[in-house]
């Protein structure tokens, strides 16, 4: 995955220095055009949040996370849903972010201070928190505060706790939002999200730090609530138009679901038996977006994660939805959406910490209604998918009994559902809010090699290698991280 972004932008970025090369003179006979030695932020900023996106949505997700949270399921090669995880994969991710996307964008952050450009510099600071997010979520407690330093000599970085790292991404959106300037430079054509609106900048920091408070709900409450309130009266996400969305221009950069299909030739990734059997329970309108009847029959039939051979051909199980897979070259990139930030709102009101628990229930209905109608919208070289819920089906969908919002301890599993059914395709965002609230409630497969269902990803050796003793200092500490089956500190369900 990382090749395959290096092969792109830096030639883009080469040729763009070469035409300032030519004003050189004779100067510049020995000095290769190709290998510049300053790239300037607007080309390293969309290296960095297509490598990034590219990890997290690509065998991360369809593998890993989504088969962990239970949306998704591998048919044909089932190892990681049995927990046999390959340790040149978790290599392979950790350094994707760490010497691929984090690296890039750190250099942004520091053109931006240098060339006194304060909008780059917060832009570059709101993504890296945004990746830092991944990465702690993923493994528990990782290099931050000395991360990213071998220029200052800082080759075997301490492992921060993940109550450190938490803080440290809370305050450092705080601090980025405070630099945004609506009037200053920013990076042009480089910003590859939100096109130099600072405005949506600041609403997706707001709305990042809604969900760093959520995620702390169970194991410091407080913290959690002070400062969702905090970010919630900054004003997060007010609409659909707000969504942080990378989308594809089309071929060589298409969706990853796409690409694993058609250029990578895998085609064995189907739908969970837990995601057909609640939707289809529920009668929800999703169904048919979500998931592609089976070939066989024309059923829509999910298969139970960790099987390791499945009782039926993979012609008998349901596939995920063509808006991702045969006609996904445009479908855009879900990175965080307004309906998320609803459904955090609906459950902080419903925890008091916002608003009145009365409240919790419009948000909840606002957020179903905000996720079914997200794809009404899709900019070319994307279409707006046939199958897609319409007005009529999203009504009738709220007005059903196991729908209608019943406040209290059963409302905040309600918000918890629907909102693993709306994060579909948002594997590590899905799988996070699984494990912080345990909804839904998911059950092992027959062949399952481990302990439990995978709750974290593996240190990999790499670090044993190389920074054994830092490793082995956060291993201590957490408990275990050599595994798959430890919990991470905000996992106490």
């Amino acid at each position: 995955m990382r090749t395959h972004m290096l092969t792109r932008w830096p030639l883009v970025a080469g040729l763009a220095l070469v035409v300032g090369a030519c004003s050189e003179g004779l100067t510049s006979v020995n000095k290769n055009p190709n290998a510049p030695t300053d790239v300037d932020a607007q080309f390293l900023f969309p290296q960095s949040v297509r490598s990034a996106v590219e990890n997290t949505y690509g065998r991360m997700l369809l593998a890993h996370a989504s088969i962990w949270a239970q949306q998704t399921v591998q048919i044909q090669y089932p190892d990681e849903e049995q927990g046999l995880v390959r340790t040149e994969t978790m290599q392979a991710f950790w350094n994707n972010y760490y010497a691929g996307a984090l690296r890039d964008v750190q250099l942004v952050i520091d053109k931006g201070v240098a060339t006194n450009r304060p909008n780059v510099e917060a832009v570059g600071l709101i993504w890296k928190t945004w990746i830092f997010q991944q990465i702690t979520d993923l493994w528990g407690d990782v290099p931050y505060s000395e991360a990213l330093r071998a220029e200052e000599g800082i080759t075997t970085p301490v492992y921060d706790t993940q109550t450190e790292i938490y803080t440290g991404m809370i305050a450092t959106l705080k601090n980025a939002e405070a630099l945004l300037d609506p009037l200053g430079l920013g990076l042009g054509s480089g910003d590859i999200l939100y096109g130099d609106d600072f405005e949506k900048w600041r609403r997706f920091s707001v709305s990042l730090r809604m969900r760093l408070a959520m995620r702390l709900s169970e194991v410091a409450p407080v913290t959690a609530a002070a400062e969702f309130a905090l970010a919630n009266t900054a004003g997060g996400f007010q609409s659909t138009a707000d969504d942080a969305m990378l989308r594809w221009p089309g071929a060589p950069y298409e969706n990853l679901g796409f690409e694993n299909r058609v250029l990578g030739g895998r085609d064995d990734d189907g739908i969970s038996k837990t995601m057909v059997d609640t939707l289809v329970s529920m009668n929800d309108p999703r169904l048919e977006l979500y998931a592609e009847p089976a070939v066989q029959d024309g059923a829509y039939r999910g298969l139970q994660n960790n099987t390791a051979v499945p009782p039926l051909s993979i012609a008998n199980y349901s596939r995920i939805g063509n808006f991702w897979r045969f006609d996904g070259a445009g479908t855009p990139t879900a990175i965080m959406t307004y309906s998320e930030v609803l459904f955090l709102q609906a459950e902080a009101a419903e925890r008091g910490w916002i608003l009145t628990p009365a409240d919790a229930a419009l948000l909840y209905e606002a957020a179903i209604r905000a996720n079914m109608n997200q794809y009404d919208v899709c900019p070319a070289p994307c279409s707006p998918p046939a199958n897609a819920p319409t007005d009529a089906e999203i009504d009738a969908y709220l007005l059903q009994a196991r729908v209608v919002y019943t406040p209290g301890a059963a409302g905040l599993e309600q918000i918890a559902l629907q909102k693993w059914i709306s994060l579909f395709m948002q594997g590590s965002e899905a799988w996070a809010n699984q494990r912080r609230t345990d909804m839904p409630t998911l059950l092992p497969g027959p062949n399952l090699q481990v302990s439990r269902i995978p709750v974290r990803f593996s240190y990999p050796p790499g670090e044993q290698s190389l920074n054994l003793a830092n490793l082995t200092a956060a291993v201590t500490r957490q408990g275990g991280g050599l595994d798959v089956i430890t919990t991470v500190w905000w996992d106490i369900n």
